[in-house]
């Protein structure tokens, strides 16, 4: 599988071709995403929710078609698609709605990416679960992690450092089993597997559009609809009140509550586009594919001398390694410029936003190589010759 249409990896940069594996931190768009923004602007460019002119209504109508996309993705309904500005403003509505406080605890891994482990160190009291040596969560925590002021469980589905996919299953679980609703990030999931909330039975969920091949400055948040009665509001303003008098104001209905203000329609509308073009695709063979060049990866990873591979135990993993080069006078963020400036591959080197994770490990970054449906073996060989290389 490697499909064409990124304009960005056919062009190239400044003219030369180059290998991208940087995806778990943004992905090229497809042209179908880019029309799809493009034809926005040159035939709509309206508000949403406001006018009564057809341009108005045809901006909604193709704005709300996005939200039923997203939610035929996740198997959810669309009154329970929440449109945010990213994975990490998600994360922060939930902390504000549910009105957490310095009391009230909040139980995630301490491999967490910074947008699921600093709303709830603000908002609340983090209780982290531990990781071993290859920064995998020690899962079997959790039970004994809970208490009387756990408010919320918050887990990746799949880490950003790892690549290891969780066993949420048995975390929702167990939480639920102590009475806690679970917050699941599928920031690095939702592009990679078929997710199904309903199967999953999780209570929260959260990604950005940016990783999956929508437009930048989008993100969503499922919520299990009979939650809604128990949140407060996040933000307000124009565009979420039903009736505003001097003493006192109404607030709309769930979802449109939690979309105050003018929304970022051209990338909501992208990011319709960008679910069609993956499901168009077929999610299992998305997760295939992946699967595939995951296995590639640790493979020649593992050849490297001294190398360190990170979450190398992991059983299940998408298209995502992260590994260690201890080589002397050069920091990890060195090598990846080295691997950008003498072979024209791109990965990312340094924390990936996750600091405690490598302070823990004793880490001082990482070089992390992530694929897509765009990538192929022959990308995954050049990565791992370059290094040989280097």
């Amino acid at each position: 599988m490697r499909p064409s249409g990124f304009p960005l990896l056919e062009n190239g940069y400044d003219g030369a071709p180059f290998v991208y594996l940087d995806s778990a931190s943004t992905t090229p768009k497809p042209r179908e995403v880019i029309a799809a923004v493009a034809r926005y602007y040159e035939t709509l460019g309206t508000n949403v929710h406001r006018g009564v002119y057809p341009l108005a209504e045809a901006a909604t109508e193709e704005y709300e078609r996005a939200r039923h996309r997203v939610a035929a993705l996740i198997g959810a309904q669309p009154a329970e698609i929440v449109f945010t500005r990213n994975a990490t403003d998600s994360f922060n509505l939930v902390a504000r709605a549910m009105r957490l406080t310095s009391d009230d605890e909040v139980v995630f891994p301490a491999s967490e990416h910074h947008s699921n482990y600093l709303p709830w160190r603000v908002m609340a009291k983090p209780v982290l679960v531990d990781i071993d040596e290859e920064a995998i969560p020690k899962w079997s925590q959790l039970e004994q992690k809970l208490g009387p002021r756990t408010r919320l469980v918050s887990v990746a589905h799949v880490s950003n450092v790892t690549g290891a996919i969780a066993p949420i299953e048995e975390w929702i679980e167990t939480a639920h089993a102590a009475g806690v609703p679970v917050l699941v990030d599928a920031s690095q999931s939702v592009a990679h597997l078929p997710v199904d909330v309903r199967a999953l039975g999780v209570d929260f969920l959260g990604f950005s559009s940016h990783k999956m091949f929508g437009p930048n400055g989008v993100g969503v948040l499922y919520v299990r609809r009979d939650l809604f009665r128990d949140l407060g509001l996040g933000n307000v303003g124009g565009g979420m009140v039903a009736m505003l008098a001097d003493d006192r104001f109404e607030p709309l209905e769930a979802p449109f509550r939690y979309e105050a203000g003018t929304p970022n329609v051209e990338g909501v509308i992208g990011l319709g586009a960008a679910v069609d073009y993956l499901l168009h695709i077929g999610m299992a063979n998305v997760a295939s594919h992946s699967r595939a060049l995951a296995a590639q990866l640790l493979e020649g990873l593992a050849g490297l001398p001294d190398a360190t591979v990170l979450g190398r135990s992991a059983r299940d993993r998408i298209a995502l390694a992260t590994v260690s080069m201890p080589w002397p006078a050069m920091r990890q963020q060195d090598i990846a410029r080295l691997l950008a400036d003498a072979h024209s591959i791109f990965v990312s080197g340094g924390f990936h936003c996750a600091h405690v994770l490598h302070q823990r490990l004793k880490l001082d970054g990482t070089l992390r190589a992530s694929a897509h449906i765009y990538n192929d073996a022959g990308d995954i060989d050049a990565f791992i010759r370059a290094l040989h290389d280097l």
